[in-house]
């Protein structure tokens, strides 16, 4: 890549950085900028865009409302023709983690094309399995929203738990069985069985519920 070119995705990088930020937190601090390795001068590029305004010394928030968290994964189906919410943002859409994760993560099929998104910041997970567990949710102007549902979103999370963290699943887990009925603890051992997690969750499901 060119050093031009390189300096351009780096700009895009970092405005997507502090974009997201902004949608996570609702505001921008001079120090949270600092810390990050980012010069200052961010925040007076984003006032001459007229995407920040100041609210006080090295205080600054969006000018406009920011988007629901709903809103972004609307936008990031849209953005990722083929994606699918999945891992800690699916949890985090059907209610069962606390986490707030940084990036939207996404699936897409397995060796496809993983396109250059600036925004909304995404990390991308390479599934061979689309379609199990799938949820389609229509929007506002015709948007779709693409998401797994609760039980292969709880599986998902056990079968990669070195990467999102053993303690998110079982959180998950723990938050679904509050909700637990006799058929939707079955629904999730199916979907467990399916997955290839079931003698994973099990001693879990029976110890919890």
């Amino acid at each position: 890549m060119l050093p031009m070119a390189r300096s351009t995705a780096a700009k895009r990088d970092t405005r997507a950085r502090l974009v997201g930020q902004l949608q996570r937190n609702g505001s921008l601090r001079r120090q949270d900028l600092v810390a990050e390795g980012v010069h200052p001068r961010w925040l007076r590029r984003l006032q001459d865009e007229g995407v920040i305004e100041r609210m006080g010394p090295g205080l600054f928030r969006p000018t406009e409302a920011p988007e629901t968290i709903e809103e972004t994964l609307f936008e990031a189906c849209a953005t990722v023709a083929d994606g699918v919410i999945c891992m800690t943002s699916a949890l985090a859409y059907h209610g069962l983690t606390t986490v707030n994760p940084p990036l939207i993560e996404i699936a897409i099929p397995r060796d496809s094309w993983k396109p250059v998104v600036a925004y909304p910041p995404i990390r991308f997970y390479e599934f061979r399995d689309m379609t199990t567990g799938l949820q389609r949710v229509r929007g506002p102007r015709g948007r779709e929203l693409r998401v797994f549902n609760p039980e292969r979103a709880i599986c998902d999370a056990f079968r990669l738990r070195h990467e999102v963290g053993k303690d998110v699943a079982l959180e998950a887990l723990q938050a679904y069985l509050r909700r637990r009925s006799g058929r939707r603890i079955e629904t999730l051992l199916r979907m467990a069985r399916t997955t290839g997690v079931f003698n994973v969750i099990r001693p879990y499901v029976e110890a919890l519920a």
